[in-house]
């Protein structure tokens, strides 16, 4: 629903809250535990970004990296910006299964609401690991946590998750009476008969700024907030070394490579886009909109 074409339209910024290098150990299976400094690092230059642009976003907060680094909430908190739930443990939903996602949520969302003194109204499911077949019983899950939105949704076929039947829009997932359950997909574009991403990751470390500036202002032509994601290691000034966190191997010298690749463009990128285009929280989107229809 727009407010009668007053304002730009908000575009939702969300950052993964999380430490790279811990889940970096788990994917090698190497636990490790989270480094605080390091994580602050990384949260803190992105916080001054957004401090300068004047724009706050929603941080979707990882327990098992913040646990121990409780600090770091707080100092996201006091910036002005949303809290809300990553879960606990990193797993994905689809290996899981639903009641082992039930127990994390409520896990999660115990925690952040003990910590931050509020309600957390949002979440957003690790890797976006929802399968098309667990959608019904996972929104009733998190209408039943009482959530007020969930962000898990990423419309087009990826190599690991994406639900590419899904809408591109927000939209009511589950209604009962004055609650409803809204669902803030990632964003794409259609090009060639093909849905594909332009949500974060791996397509703004490779795609060009002028191509990103586009796809955003199309998706803002065709009504649709370009919901957008990043992770704090993305802003880190240093560059990222995976045998840091699981020793030397041929592995992990080529998983350094695939994730320095064009990182160190991403900074400029969102500086240039939050210049551009107007971007904020999915708290505030919801505050300046009474819904999107069904």
């Amino acid at each position: 629903m727009e407010l009668d074409g007053e304002r730009p339209r908000l575009n939702l910024l969300t950052i993964d809250l999380e430490d790279w290098y811990q889940l970096t150990g788990w994917v090698f299976q190497r636990p490790s535990s989270p480094d605080p400094d390091i994580l602050e690092r990384q949260v803190s230059r992105l916080l001054r970004l957004l401090a300068d642009r004047d724009c706050r976003a929603t941080f979707f907060c990882l327990g098992k990296s913040l646990a121990n680094c409780p600090h770091i909430i707080r100092q996201v908190a006091a910036a002005g910006h949303e809290i809300a739930s990553h879960g606990w443990e990193h797993e994905r939903i689809f290996r899981i299964g639903l009641a082992a996602f039930r127990e994390d949520l409520v896990k999660s969302l115990d925690w952040l609401q003990d910590l931050t003194g509020k309600r957390v109204a949002g979440y957003r499911a690790p890797c976006f690991s929802v399968a098309a077949e667990q959608l019904d019983g996972f929104f009733d899950i998190c209408m039943e946590a009482g959530l007020d939105y969930d962000s898990s949704v990423y419309p087009f076929r990826g190599r690991f998750y994406g639900i590419p039947a899904a809408g591109r829009a927000p939209y009511v997932a589950r209604h009962s009476g004055e609650h409803r359950l809204m669902e803030f997909p990632l964003a794409t574009f259609d090009w060639e008969g093909r849905r594909r991403p332009i949500a974060g990751g791996g397509s703004w470390r490779v795609l060009p700024r002028w191509l990103i500036r586009s796809m955003i202002a199309r998706c803002n032509r065709e009504g649709v907030p370009a919901v957008i994601y990043f992770h704090p290691y993305e802003f880190d000034s240093r560059m990222l070394s995976v045998r840091q966190a699981v020793g030397p191997s041929l592995r992990a010298t080529m998983w350094t490579l695939h994730q320095n690749l064009g990182r160190a463009s991403i900074y400029r990128k969102l500086d240039s886009m939050l210049r551009d285009f107007r971007f904020g929280s999915i708290e505030e989107y919801l505050h300046e909109r009474q819904g999107v229809p069904t």
